[in-house]
């Protein structure tokens, strides 16, 4: 039980043949959950092989779905990619480094009842799934959704609550930290934000007790995993050849040309480990242990040279915000566009205008055909990154960053009486030197008000960073917060802490960690660090385009509104309006 609120956990019944498999209630919501850990890895790889397989259940919901012609379920709907993708953000860091054992999580969603958001359900049935599989991990993880609702916090709120709502913050962490937050909001002051943090590790916590008193009934054999990392033979046969030129050659770069030395030192690294990397007895010299070794002593150079200098990669200080350029009327004949460059990153926002017929629709197995009248579409085609490939489909990350990007906007356009357009924003990222979702929210405001919609307020977003030294039981026990994280910073840091919002207050955060988990101290020093970030970054936004355009673009179609008394209908529509 929490808070007057019953999950149920069991096991033992369903898919047998897994290396775990939990079913997780909570109302008549039920979800099962199966692990399974591959024995025998490539040894080349040099990542996690994670999968989380969220999979799309009509039936679970009691609908057919489906396209008419098949009638059974194809790809994930968003929603289904969203819960993936919050997921994974949780539970990722807390796996040990060097593991390389591909694991793949199953959630099948067996009973849906329509009253509640499944994302805190995901969370903890994924937690007791990785834990029973006796797989190494830094569980368990606690998961719990806060709700404020007419001035008052409600923990896990119903859906029909959350329609009242004026902040919806989820949040997940291990015991006493919180690594992974997902919050959009109506202008929330930092405050109010900071005390349902606050409220959240608190439950949090209870859920981890809850987990852990659940797992004293098995009996749980540890899983023995295959580690692929650099070993301290390694790490100084680098450490010999990164010489006081290669070190001055990365300092004080942008994204790009960082990168370009980068590769030019691992490049030089392989060459000189060629005769090593040819005797296979050796195991100290694969090239996958040498490119991780090229990384993890860069990777200590530059945190290293940030937390106890002060000074960051391309030498700001820890507050400062690249350099900002921001144009309107970009593309010429869209209802409106916006361009919005910081340091390497570059975005590009138009403006669709149309009909009120013309709204998303929303039918999955969470949702019955639901109107979004404003939607924002992503799109992060590989020439951004400098990547030699064609543009292929839609990737999980481009829905979750677009997401993102739709949050932070949403709650501060016009209501429909007043504005009675559907909406949609397009944002193409043209070049990534990090935090382009941010970007894309920046972009999508530029874009808006050039397009005529009367904002309430206009928005704008940064993407904070972090640098961390641990002890062994990975305690943060040094750290630097980093305004306007730049691309390699995210590559080497500990965290990427997006926050959006108005002057008034914050619109949407996302948090992913890679430490396994922040204290309530930096995260509520990002909260204010980021406030001022924000802020610089809208005030030049501000002065390109300092409100809404008073008309709408030449383009665009235009409505009008007229009231029938409702006697008189049958004069406009039907025979009689002919």
């Amino acid at each position: 039980m929490l808070d007057g609120q019953k999950f149920t956990f069991a096991s033992g019944i369903l898919a047998p043949q897994a290396d775990s498999a939990v079913t997780v209630r909570f109302g008549d919501n039920v979800l099962l959950f199966t692990t399974v850990m591959e024995k025998y890895p490539k040894p080349e790889f040099d990542f996690l092989p994670l999968t989380i397989d969220y999979r799309e259940s009509f039936s679970a919901a009691g609908k057919i779905g489906g396209a008419a012609y098949r009638r059974r379920e194809a790809k994930p709907s968003d929603l289904c990619i969203l819960n993936a993708r919050l997921t994974d953000r949780a539970i990722r860091p807390l796996f040990p480094k060097g593991m390389i054992n591909p694991i793949v999580l199953s959630v099948t969603p067996l009973s849906l009842d329509h009253t509640q958001d499944l994302g805190v359900i995901s969370l903890i049935g994924a937690s007791l799934s990785i834990m029973m599989a006796g797989i190494p991990f830094k569980g368990p993880v606690g998961a719990v959704r806060i709700g404020r609702i007419d001035g008052q916090f409600i923990i896990n709120p119903t859906l029909e609550q959350i329609a009242n709502w004026e902040m919806n913050l989820i949040c997940a962490g291990y015991k006493g930290t919180i690594n992974m937050i997902e919050l959009d909001a109506k202008q929330v002051p930092d405050t109010i934000v900071n005390e349902a943090f606050v409220l959240a590790q608190a439950k949090i916590d209870e859920m981890c007790d809850i987990q852990a008193q659940y797992l004293t009934q098995f009996s749980i054999t540890p899983r023995e995993v295959v580690f692929n990392k650099p070993t301290s033979t390694t790490i100084d046969f680098v450490k010999s050849l990164f010489t006081e030129e290669f070190k001055s050659q990365l300092i004080g770069n942008t994204k790009v040309s960082f990168n370009d030395h980068y590769k030019i030192f691992e490049k030089h690294c392989l060459e000189q480990a060629k005769s090593h990397i040819a005797d296979d007895t050796n195991d100290n010299f694969t090239e996958s242990k040498i490119k991780m070794a090229v990384f993890d002593v860069i990777k200590y150079v530059i945190r290293d040279r940030t937390i106890h200098e002060g000074l960051r990669v391309d030498n700001r200080s820890m507050t400062d915000i690249r350099p900002l350029f921001t144009q309107v009327d970009t593309a010429p004949r869209v209802h409106g566009s916006g361009l919005f460059r910081r340091g390497d990153t570059q975005v590009l926002s138009t403006v669709t205008l149309w009909s009120p017929g013309d709204v998303l629709l929303l039918d999955s197995m969470e949702e019955n055909r639901i109107e979004q009248r404003y939607f924002h579409h992503y799109n992060f085609p590989p020439f951004s990154t400098g990547e030699a490939q064609a543009i292929r489909w839609l990737s999980r990350r481009e829905t979750g960053h677009g997401k993102l990007a739709e949050k932070a906007i949403e709650h501060v356009l016009p209501n429909k009486l007043d504005f009675p357009y559907t909406i949609r924003v397009v944002s193409d990222c043209l070049a990534s030197g990090g935090s382009t979702s941010m970007g894309a929210t920046c972009g999508s405001t530029l874009s808006l008000l050039a397009a005529g919609v009367p904002l309430i307020a206009p928005v704008s977003g940064v993407a904070m960073g972090l640098m961390t030294e641990q002890d062994e039981s990975w305690h943060i026990t040094n750290y630097k917060i980093l305004t306007d994280l730049m691309g390699t910073e995210d590559f080497i840091g500990d965290m990427d802490f997006k926050v959006a919002g108005t002057r008034e207050g914050i619109t949407a955060i996302q948090l992913d960690t890679k430490v396994g988990g922040l204290t309530m101290e930096i995260i509520h020093n990002t909260i204010a660090q980021a406030h001022t970030g924000r802020n610089e970054i809208l005030e030049v936004m501000l002065e390109t385009i300092p409100t809404h355009r008073a008309q709408l673009s030449e383009f665009a179609p235009k409505m009008a509104v007229i009231k029938i008394k409702p006697d008189k209908v049958k004069m406009v529509i039907g025979k009689g309006g002919e």
